[in-house]
């Protein structure tokens, strides 16, 4: 079974992914990291488990989660991999990091697309890509179902959701998307997400406050 290891970088707290194949590979998710003493523990710590990332993943192309893909692609050659209506969200992370002020290498060129329906080959498991707009136009889910886990990027937290007043995001699609593509997963998967802790499928349908299985969350109901 693969193994999934979980890095908070850069000032944004965001959540870098980091699957572990089980053969020595690795494939890299939403690389973050974003000073010197970050990319130096992500590089040991690879270097410790005796890793080789081979590939590059986003769930989506905000700032906070592409800060890191310059440096990978200088280390290890990858080219990120991300939907094709991110592509624009893509495009537009510098002009951001601008506006934020956050330091940032070039980013690399993209790879092979990923698609709506298709899987992202992780050694001999395979995780499955749901397509989860809403907070940004082409944002993914990654589902490991044999694992019981799902690494969700800024679509679903903690008793939260992704935020909705960004260029690119809108908060019905977001709605479905947690509706249609997430909250039919069984309850006992887990939820890795883009920033804080993780979470279980069933402890948000029961309780989240913006959007549950009851209906009476504040974006379902207009209250929001």
């Amino acid at each position: 079974m693969i193994e999934l290891h979980t890095f908070t970088f850069n000032a944004f707290s965001e959540q870098t992914y980091l699957v572990d194949h089980g053969n020595g590979e690795a494939t890299v998710i939403d690389p973050g990291m974003s000073r010197a003493e970050e990319q130096v523990a992500f590089a040991n710590f690879c270097v410790e488990r005796g890793l080789t990332p081979v590939q590059v993943v986003l769930t989506h192309a905000h700032l906070d989660h592409v800060l890191g893909a310059g440096w990978v692609y200088e280390q290890w050659e990858l080219c990120p991999r991300l939907h094709p209506l991110d592509v624009p969200t893509y495009e537009q992370a510098p002009r951001a990091a601008q506006v934020y002020g956050v330091p940032m290498d070039a980013l690399p060129p993209l790879g092979e697309p990923l698609e709506e329906g298709g899987v992202v080959k992780c050694g001999e498991a395979e995780l499955h890509i749901r397509l989860t707009p809403g907070h940004a136009p082409g944002h993914v889910v990654f589902v490991y179902a044999t694992g019981k886990w799902i690494v969700g990027g800024d679509v679903l937290f903690q008793r939260s959701v992704g935020r909705t007043d960004l260029p690119g995001s809108y908060a019905p699609d977001l709605v479905a998307s947690i509706e249609n593509q997430l909250y039919t997963l069984p309850d006992d998967y887990e939820v890795w997400p883009g920033h804080g802790p993780s979470t279980t499928i069933g402890g948000e349908k029961a309780s989240n406050p913006f959007v549950n299985a009851a209906g009476t969350g504040m974006m379902q109901t207009g209250a929001l």
